[in-house]
């Protein structure tokens, strides 16, 4: 192989060199890009949980306030109602649930009383209180399951959470402890074969 030869191949060599040396320039700096890309990532990550917790326990917190007020007006110091946000397959998930003297129970098992329709009706209410509508709410035959002992506090859990909840409720019915406790009634009857509305 004479110089000639040789030279060239040094000066080969030199250009393979240079050009890996440039693609390791690039491999570093795509490094350090995707290493700053990942704690952005990572800031975002720790952001949105703890903007999702706080919202959770926002959320948490009313939900609990209305429901618990709700029973507590029929029932007091017996139910505690709770919720649970837990993380289950990756997703955010409420278990919803009675606390009677430590014990968890379900509410749809919930007999006897119209526990059930009390809490159903306070989730109602405190679901429609986080969307944007009037404060204007119209129920038919609210709490009507409840035992016949507690339909003078119907009205009672009514007023309560229209008073805390800045809202006017609108109810239609039948029992006369839910009208005695109404501030205005108005009394439908059929007078030849048309609904009239009067004022009581």
């Amino acid at each position: 192989m004479n110089l000639n030869e040789l030279k060239n191949k040094v000066e080969q060599a030199k250009g393979a060199k240079n050009q890996v040396e440039n693609r390791l320039k690039t491999i570093k700096s795509d490094i350090k890009a995707q290493q700053s890309r990942q704690k952005s990532i990572e800031l975002a990550q720790v952001l949105i949980q703890t903007t999702a917790k706080e919202t959770q326990e926002k959320l948490r917190y009313h939900i609990e306030d209305i429901v618990n007020t709700a029973l507590d007006t029929c029932f007091p110091g017996e139910y505690s109602f709770v919720v649970d946000f837990q993380i289950k397959r990756g997703r955010t998930e409420a278990e919803l649930y009675l606390d009677k003297e430590g014990e968890r129970i379900n509410p749809m098992d919930a007999t006897g009383g119209g526990v059930v329709d009390i809490v159903s009706l306070a989730l109602r209410l405190s679901a429609w209180t986080l969307s944007k509508t009037d404060n204007l709410i119209v129920l038919d035959e609210p709490l009507r399951f409840l035992s016949a002992d507690l339909k003078p506090l119907a009205g009672e859990i009514l007023k309560k959470l229209s008073k805390k909840l800045g809202i006017q409720i609108i109810f239609v019915t039948h029992d006369k402890e839910m009208i005695d406790i109404a501030d205005k009634v108005f009394q439908v009857k059929i007078k030849k074969g048309r609904s009239i509305v009067e004022e009581r």
